[in-house]
C-alpha cells in the first residue's frame, strides 16, 4: 500500500481482466459494487475476484440500502476488507453493522454532496472513513460529475473523494485533503476497465510530490458539475 501521498481506489471491477490490471498497476484499494447498476457483482462472483486479487489490495464492497446479513456474510467469508455505504443508511444502521462485524473491518459513509454543511454533519456518523461524492438526483452514485471541491470543510475523520476525477483534474485533485481518490468510469474505455487507463492515473499520483491543501476558491470554476 502507498505509504506517502493519496490513495487510490479503483471501483467497479467486474471481470478477471481488471483484477488483472489492478494487481498489476497496485491501487490502495480495489472496489466491489453489491449494488444496482451495470458493475453489480453477485457473492459467488466478488469472491471468485477476490481470489485473484492481491492480498496486499484491500477489497472494498459498495452497498446501497442492503440488509446487514448480506454485509455481514461477505465480510465474514473474506470477500471484502472494507464496507462501503452508499446509500441512505442512518446511524442506527451504522451502529448496528459495526456492533456485528469482526474487529478491524473498517466502515465508510458516502455523503452525496449538495452543500457544505452535509459533509460537516457527516462528520459525527459512526464510520471510520467518509466519501464524498456528487449529488445527482435519482442517483445514489457513479454519475461521473465533480461537485464544487473548494466548499470541502476541515473534516476530522479521513474522507474518500469521488465523482468526476480524471486526467484532467487528478492534480487538483490531488491538493484536497482528501484521503484517498476514487475513481471508476474515468479509467474505462467502452465501459470496461482500461489497463491502460488505470497504469497512467496511478503513475500520475504517485510521481507527484505529496501536496499540501491550497486555496481552491480560484478554481471552482473547473470543478462545477460536468454536463
Amino acid at each position: 500500500m502507498n505509504s506517502k501521498g493519496k490513495r487510490i481506489k479503483i471501483c467497479g471491477l467486474t471481470r478477471r481482466e481488471d483484477i488483472l490490471a489492478v494487481n498489476i498497476s497496485k491501487p490502495d484499494y480495489a472496489g466491489f459494487v453489491f449494488a444496482p447498476g451495470k458493475r453489480r457483482l453477485t457473492g459467488p462472483e466478488a469472491k471468485v475476484l477476490k481470489e485473484l486479487l492481491l492480498p496486499e489490495i484491500p477489497a472494498v464492497g459498495v452497498f446501497v440500502n442492503s440488509p446487514i446479513e448480506d454485509i455481514l456474510s461477505l465480510a465474514e467469508n473474506g470477500t471484502i476488507d472494507l464496507i462501503q455505504l452508499h446509500g441512505d443508511e442512518d446511524r442506527d444502521y451504522m451502529m448496528e453493522l459495526k456492533s456485528r462485524l469482526s474487529p478491524g473491518l473498517p466502515v465508510i459513509k458516502a455523503i452525496r454532496v449538495r452543500q457544505a454543511e452535509d459533509m460537516k454533519e457527516a462528520d459525527d456518523l459512526p464510520a471510520d472513513f467518509l466519501l464524498f461524492d456528487t449529488y445527482t438526483k435519482g442517483l445514489y452514485g457513479g454519475s461521473g460529475k465533480t461537485f464544487d471541491w473548494s466548499m470541502i470543510p476541515d473534516i476530522k475523520k479521513p474522507w474518500f473523494l469521488a465523482g468526476g476525477i480524471d486526467a484532467s483534474n487528478i492534480r487538483l485533485a490531488m491538493k484536497t485533503n482528501a484521503f484517498c481518490l476514487d475513481l471508476s468510469s474515468s479509467v474505462e474505455t467502452e465501459g470496461k476497465k482500461d489497463r491502460s487507463k488505470i497504469k497512467e492515473i496511478i503513475q500520475t499520483v504517485r510521481s507527484e510530490q505529496p501536496c499540501q491543501k491550497e486555496n481552491l476558491d480560484s478554481t471552482a470554476d473547473n470543478l462545477s458539475p460536468k454536463r
